[in-house]
């Protein structure tokens, strides 16, 4: 799938979260598709609101703007594409807003 619009999506699936940057196609298994995007099911109301992309009916058609830049294929990944990267979320150390003498920081390839 490529995400075509101008802002990243992000999503979550069994506990796990998935980025979809801008412009760059990732694989995904189908039902990570269906459940963050809701492909293959019609109604879409759920997943625009799952993904904050929908608070009220009056953003619906906004919400599905968005979703329309979201493009799905069944074809196998080529050469240039990314999978999609998978973010862990895990709680920050207690006192983390304070700065650690000592401490090094490597650059985020």
């Amino acid at each position: 799938m490529t995400n075509e619009g101008s802002q990243k999506a992000v999503g979550e699936y069994c506990n796990k979260l998935y980025e979809f940057p801008c412009g760059v196609s990732v694989a995904v298994p189908i039902e990570v598709a269906k459940h963050i995007f809701g492909f293959g099911d019609e109604d879409k109301y759920q997943y625009l609101v799952r993904l904050g992309w929908m608070k009220i009916t009056t953003e619906r058609e906004r919400a599905m703007d968005r979703l329309a830049q979201i493009k799905f294929s069944r074809e196998p990944i080529v050469k240039g594409q990314l999978l999609a990267p998978l973010v862990e979320r895990v709680a920050p150390p207690p006192n983390a807003h304070k700065a650690r003498q000592g401490a090094k920081v490597q650059p985020v390839a």
